[in-house]
């Protein structure tokens, strides 16, 4: 884990990013392996932190599961965004296309998605519409993950550039690092009662405001985020 978040959980502030790792690597070299996910996967779905997690980088996030096997896990937060818009941090790396980019990629929200590797940005999008198979959103990058029906994540600066530049009916969500975990890890840290499991659910998404999304995914799976506190308070006493 690095360093404590902001008291405002639901915002992070771009101290955590350096000057260098933000404009000279956002698209460093994939890395993802092809997956080996099987039946006992739990992904895709959420992980939804518990107040054991509070102070850290973790505190109340919900976190996207992508990948899960027995070699380890690998997701993204999704409920807390960064101060950077989209079409900013593409100018950042790429001055020349500046004027090129889409109005609204400066009005679109970019999301720390974890505490590793927050150099790389990331790319979580839905494939919606003929549009969405057209150039240049049409190919599949080796680095590519399916994680769910119509659901990718990516790190092709190719596709990434092509988001900030042409209209897509494709639902995106830009994200910066992510959370992983290496084999038997993820499955320890659920055993000591750091995180809860929830199901996937795009409408957490999609649908749900950073500030409300912890409440949201604990509600969705029966758990009562006022007792859930008191319950953290009291087992860290």
């Amino acid at each position: 884990m690095v360093g404590a978040l902001p008291r405002d959980r639901s915002v992070v502030t771009l101290k955590m990013l350096s000057r260098k790792s933000t404009i000279h690597c956002l698209f460093a070299s994939p890395f993802m392996a092809e997956s080996t996910q099987n039946s006992s996967s739990m992904a895709p779905g959420f992980l939804v932190a518990s107040p054991k997690l509070d102070g850290s980088p973790f505190e109340r996030a919900v976190i996207l599961l992508v990948h899960h096997d027995e070699e380890g896990a690998m997701g993204y937060i999704i409920n807390k965004p960064l101060e950077v818009d989209f079409g900013t941090l593409i100018a950042s790396v790429n001055e020349e296309i500046e004027e090129a980019i889409l109005p609204e990629r400066f009005e679109q929200t970019v999301y720390f998605g974890g505490p590793v590797r927050m150099e790389q940005l990331w790319v979580i999008f839905k494939h919606e519409g003929e549009q969405a198979r057209k150039a240049p959103f049409d190919s599949v990058e080796p680095a590519d993950i399916d994680f769910a029906p119509d659901w990718t994540l990516s790190p092709s600066g190719r596709l990434i550039e092509g988001f900030a530049l042409h209209e897509t009916d494709d639902y995106i969500m830009p994200v910066l690092g992510y959370a992983g975990w290496g084999a038997g890890q993820l499955e320890g840290e659920l055993e000591e009662g750091s995180w809860l499991v929830a199901d996937f659910d795009e409408a957490l998404i999609r649908q749900t405001a950073p500030a409300d999304c912890w409440k949201r995914a604990l509600a969705k799976i029966g758990v009562d985020p006022t007792a859930f506190l008191m319950m953290g308070k009291m087992g860290s006493a």
